[in-house]
């Protein structure tokens, strides 16, 4: 196999070297075809590790150790896989495999990847120590978001820390005041590892946050989709207490985004409980994104297109409505008050 490269004129040519060859495993087509734009580095690590130790299972103390992350944050990742429908949750089934696109059928036109700014991960050579004593010496700003930082993060940080808010502030440009509250918010959820601090700083560059008028208005919007979760958790019957880093994602992009209430959200998870085995949010975000795509903005919109479909499939004509809807407003707001469906969904936060 040979890649090329253009850099300044001057094309570069890479080959395997034979050596490397000696042991080998298998990854699927798919995980490059589908995820390699979208899934994260710690998602890929830990799917890689996960390939390469495949026939002893996956052990998220092992695994968590061999990429250098937290059990929580190494589990984090792996939800990513399971809810694409790669792996497979101990004690469920398995999730629809689920291509992460956007689908626009308004017009016939074939599903695309929307496009969004995305940056590299902070690399992996810090800054040395006599460089970061060197920022702090030329700049006051650097010395204040250190001190701040250690009295929001209630420790004091080390070497490893003051590397990645140095980097969120040179490679990502991001200001000193708009990490320092996403420092606060980082600390509000109860997540102050280096690595979901770094996460949240690449996303929030991702999306130009870089003032705290805007830092602030994300925060709530963040907020607001919490605020989701454990109304949806309680609902279905959830256990974590939180929802992972993707999960929040998609909880963003249906309430912000797509401009969907509680409502809306949980009757894609009752579309989605009718059809698969386990909790899959991968699932849940094909049914909204398809009713966003055809302007389906209410759960009674919602109930009349199924309803359509089904007659459709069933040939009868339109003024045809004798047989019972598979489900109706009534029963959904019924079921919706009294016991849902229950995923004993196992917590894996470390």
């Amino acid at each position: 196999m040979m890649i090329q490269t253009k850099e300044c004129a001057v094309k570069v040519k890479y080959s395997f070297n034979p050596a490397v060859w000696g042991s080998a495993f298998t990854v699927p087509a798919q995980i490059v075809d589908d995820h390699i734009r979208l899934a994260g580095a710690a998602q890929l690590k830990a799917l890689l590790w996960s390939l390469r130790h495949i026939a002893e299972g996956v052990d998220i103390e092992k695994l968590s150790a061999a990429i250098g992350l937290s059990k929580a944050d190494t589990a984090d990742a792996l939800q990513y896989w399971v809810e694409h429908g790669i792996l497979i949750a101990d004690g469920q089934s398995p999730s629809p495999v689920y291509t992460p696109v956007t689908v626009n059928r308004a017009n016939g036109e074939q599903p695309v990847v929307p496009e969004k700014k995305t940056l590299s991960d902070l690399p992996v050579v810090k800054p040395t120590s006599e460089q970061i004593l060197a920022r702090c010496k030329e700049s006051a700003e650097i010395r204040d978001l250190f001190n701040e930082a250690q009295s929001k993060l209630g420790r004091t940080i080390g070497y490893d820390t003051q590397s990645v808010l140095l980097m969120l502030c040179d490679q990502y440009g991001l200001p000193v005041d708009v990490i320092m509250m996403l420092l606060e918010y980082c600390t509000s959820v109860g997540k102050v590892s280096n690595s979901y601090i770094s996460s949240v700083g690449k996303n929030w560059a991702e999306q130009e946050i870089d003032t705290i008028e805007k830092a602030d208005e994300h925060i709530e919007k963040l907020k607001s989709c919490r605020k989701l979760w454990s109304r949806l958790a309680k609902e279905a019957g959830l256990s974590a207490p939180n929802p992972t880093t993707s999960q929040s994602a998609f909880l963003y992009t249906w309430s912000n985004e797509f401009g969907y209430d509680f409502d809306m959200i949980y009757l894609a998870y009752e579309e989605m409980a009718d059809h698969t085995g386990s909790l899959s949010f991968a699932y849940m975000n094909k049914v909204l994104s398809n009713w966003h795509a055809n302007g389906i903005k209410t759960v009674e919109e919602a109930v009349a297109a199924k309803e359509e479909r089904a007659r459709s499939r069933n040939g009868k004509k339109n003024g045809d409505t004798k047989k019972e809807a598979s489900y109706d407003i009534g029963k959904y707001k019924r079921e919706a008050l009294e016991q849902p469906i229950i995923y004993n969904k196992k917590n894996n936060n470390g």
